[in-house]
């Protein structure tokens, strides 16, 4: 089911929602990094300058590179030695899961959890499934890993609340954004919409965080579609948030994603046992953070 996504901008009265303007920016080495990567005219160099003005960024970074995520035989001691072996796309994935996680911060916060393994799950799959549909590899991984920023607020903010809206829904068939707009004036969505501008994302970016729920028609732009394909991907792999648990239905998947043409098909079967893989390596590099 689409929605009309209301187009908040700052200094909106948010109702219930009025303290989204204390959270924390995402980080601005992150952000800044998401739209240097995508200049074909940015170096390494470059790069690596910007990520060494976080010492505690880097220092993740340099740790995740050297975990058995890369399986690298000699030590990755540099931040442009790790642009080096991995290219700055990667670099990139790196910085913004790290950046996620430290922003999230969960803890204890078990929904803050499951929103950021489903988070993850979903930039995996997007990943996977972007060269069976002949889109660009690391923007997709990134609208996948930063598509539910808004529930990633609404948790932030609302933990007790949120918590109880996630409980009442868990084997309920209402539908989640409606109940949503109910309980805090706005959807994730909407509010996901809101921060994207604010922080200055890409305007790809803010389409995927606004709309990846809305019905996927011949219309609807191919990221778009991706992540909607992902996100539901992700739920049936096990790494739902909200409503009951979905079964593996690969045939709803491939209807979701975008035309590609001619080319193969996405083996659905072969690429959710690589996401799992892939995820619980990753998980096991963050662990040391």
């Amino acid at each position: 089911m689409s929605a009309c996504v209301i187009p908040l901008k700052p200094g909106v009265k948010l109702g219930r929602l009025s303290g989204i303007k204390s959270l924390p920016p995402f980080p601005a080495v992150a952000a800044r990094l998401l739209g240097l990567i995508n200049d074909d005219n940015s170096g390494f160099r470059e790069v690596s300058r910007l990520l060494m003005t976080d010492t505690a960024l880097s220092s993740q970074v340099l740790r995740l590179a050297n975990s058995a995520m890369f399986g690298f035989r000699q030590e990755v001691s540099t931040i442009l030695k790790a642009l080096c072996l991995v290219g700055t796309n990667r670099v990139r994935d790196i910085v913004v899961t790290v950046s996620l996680k430290n922003y999230m911060n969960h803890r204890d916060n078990v929904p803050l959890r499951d929103c950021w393994r489903h988070s993850l799950a979903s930039a995996l799959w997007a990943e996977m499934l972007s060269q069976y549909c002949k889109l660009d590899k690391p923007l997709s991984y990134t609208a996948g890993i930063l598509h539910d920023l808004g529930r990633i607020a609404l948790i932030m903010l609302l933990p007790e609340d949120y918590a109880s809206f996630l409980e009442a829904t868990s084997g309920s068939e209402v539908d989640p954004r409606e109940r949503e707009r109910e309980l805090f004036d706005y959807d994730h969505c909407q509010i996901g919409q809101y921060l994207a501008k604010v922080w200055n994302f890409q305007p790809a970016l803010g389409d995927v965080i606004a709309h990846h729920h809305d019905d996927v028609t011949p219309a609807t732009p191919r990221y778009q579609a991706l992540v909607r394909a992902s996100c539901t991907a992700a739920s049936m792999s096990g790494f739902h948030t909200v409503g009951p648990p979905r079964k593996w239905e690969p045939e709803m998947i491939a209807a979701l994603l975008p035309d590609a043409g001619k080319g193969a098909p996405p083996p659905l079967d072969h690429l959710m046992e690589r996401v799992l893989a892939e995820l619980n390596l990753i998980e096991c590099g963050l662990l040391q953070f």
